[in-house]
């Protein structure tokens, strides 16, 4: 049996980060929130970045690695705290990393059972910000 010499990618293209992020911004003009909005690729890198005017300037950052986060490890950055209610110890580590955070508002976007990319929200309170990426999402199921 040999090793495959070449591995199959699959990615988000730049018309679909771009209707994600217009959808999520759309979101929470609604809300009457001011939010910073990164979408990924699968690798975490960034297709497309939007902040609204008035959304905290640190958010930015946040938004990134939650995207970062979401790529990276397949799941929303939401189920952080309870995964790792038992295992301070690694959420210590994890909190270390430079490019990683675990607060809600990070999504992973999966199409035909293959991740492709990720959305982060940063800005609004980290319910809102969950809110959002879920919303900006829905139109791709």
């Amino acid at each position: 049996m040999s090793t495959p010499l070449i591995i199959e990618t699959h990615s988000l293209s730049l018309e679909a980060a771009k209707a994600i992020a217009d959808r999520a911004i759309a979101k929470a003009q609604e809300m009457n929130v001011n939010i910073h909005v990164h979408v990924t690729d699968y690798t975490g890198e960034i297709l497309v970045y939007q902040r609204m005017p008035g959304a905290p300037l640190p958010a930015r950052d946040i938004a990134e690695k939650k995207a970062y986060t979401a790529a990276n490890y397949k799941v929303a950055t939401d189920i952080w705290a309870a995964k790792l209610a038992k295992k301070p110890n690694v959420a210590q580590g994890l909190s270390h990393h430079p490019k990683i955070i675990l607060i809600g508002g990070g999504v992973p976007i999966i199409i035909e059972d293959k991740l492709v990319g990720a959305i982060g929200i940063a800005g609004a309170q980290e319910e809102q910000d969950i809110q959002i990426a879920n919303h900006a999402l829905a139109a791709l199921k």
